[in-house]
């Protein structure tokens, strides 16, 4: 009985290890944080601009725990990039159709994002940050460990990564 209990929890641990590839659909298991490029995976799309500025987004919800733990560092590097004239940002509450870096209340999602967010995640599941269409990540990558220091860290390395990449 302990010995099926034991390779029931390693199954487990095995099935939460794997990700869903978001372009190819293929399963690959995530063991390692690559240092070069973050936790975000690489598209492989060109970079998707809004008058000449990369786009980042983060589609979220106003209940999700995760989302909420999240949101106010993207809000703020998101709004310090953008403040600057270096990129356009989007932070979609999907339950509430509002873009929390607008001082309006939006009464829907445009088709065109929730295309976006429908492209680099179809299970629809959330937090999904999309940066320039190129980089993407679902979920957190360092809330188990409580850090956000380290996600605002892979936020502005992404972005700094898109801008230059973007002058290319």
């Amino acid at each position: 009985m302990k010995v099926i209990t034991i390779a029931i929890i390693l199954i487990a641990i095995l099935l939460v290890s794997c990700k869903k590839d978001l372009i190819t659909g293929s399963v690959t298991i995530d063991t390692t944080k690559q240092a070069a490029g973050g936790t975000f995976k690489d598209t492989g799309n060109e970079i998707c601009a809004e008058d000449g500025k990369p786009i980042i987004r983060l589609f979220a919800t106003s209940w999700c725990p995760h989302c909420l733990w999240i949101k106010p560092t993207f809000m703020k590097v998101a709004s310090e990039y953008a403040a600057d004239g270096k990129i356009a940002a989007y932070l979609w509450e999907v339950d509430k159709n509002d873009n929390l870096l607008t001082d309006e209340k939006e009464s829907s999602i445009p088709k065109s994002e929730q295309d976006i967010f429908a492209k680099f995640n179809e299970k629809g599941s959330v937090p999904t940050f999309v940066f320039g269409c190129k980089y993407v990540r679902v979920g957190n990558a360092y809330e188990t460990e409580r850090n956000l220091a380290a996600e605002e860290s892979e936020f502005r390395a992404v972005i700094d990564k898109l801008l230059q990449e973007s002058k290319t």
